[in-house]
């Protein structure tokens, strides 16, 4: 909505009278609130991918680790976090590689390019299986644009950058 300017600007009088902590409890209450999620592009020494098996994925069990940030969390540590909680593996997240989301349900995905540290698998309730892939051998119920992010994630290691792969319009990533 489009506001005439002298209200506007009054609006913004007041707003700069606010107390801090008044100011807080109206942004929160007024701006939209969106998840975000954080994945990890792992590869082995040999250049092959990590994926997760996904308990509670139908149509393509198979995809990049991840999960949700918390409240305050820093993206890097969330991560490291969910990839350990839901593995048993540990990582070491280097810097984003995609930043994209998801307008249905107003999500926003930080995936970064991050190195193995080892670690000793154990399922979890999300998480039934994990393996490292060569990328010309993926399983076939792997999430499409996950594939496309893990080839981008070769080509950035191997210096062949080609720009940052499309996000779909909606739909899980």
């Amino acid at each position: 909505m489009k506001l005439p300017r002298p209200v506007k600007a009054r609006l913004l009088r007041i707003w700069r009278r606010l107390p801090g902590w008044a100011r807080n409890i109206a942004e929160w209450a007024l701006l939209p609130k969106f998840l975000v999620g954080g994945m990890a592009v792992v590869f082995d020494d040999r250049g092959r991918v990590l994926l997760f098996r996904h308990t509670y994925r139908d149509h393509y069990p198979w995809g990049l680790p991840g999960g949700w940030l918390k409240g305050g969390e820093d993206p890097i540590d969330a991560v490291e976090r969910e990839v350990y909680e839901e593995s048993g593996y540990r990582i070491k997240a280097l810097h984003p590689l995609v930043i994209g989301g998801d307008r249905d349900l107003q999500r926003i995905d930080l995936i970064f390019l991050s190195d193995w540290a080892g670690g000793t698998f154990r399922a979890s309730a999300e998480v039934s299986e994990a393996r490292f892939f060569a990328l010309e051998a993926l399983p076939d119920l792997v999430e499409p644009f996950h594939v496309e992010v893990a080839k981008y994630g070769a080509d950035v290691l191997a210096g062949r950058v080609r720009g940052q792969p499309r996000v779909p319009e909606s739909g899980s990533f």
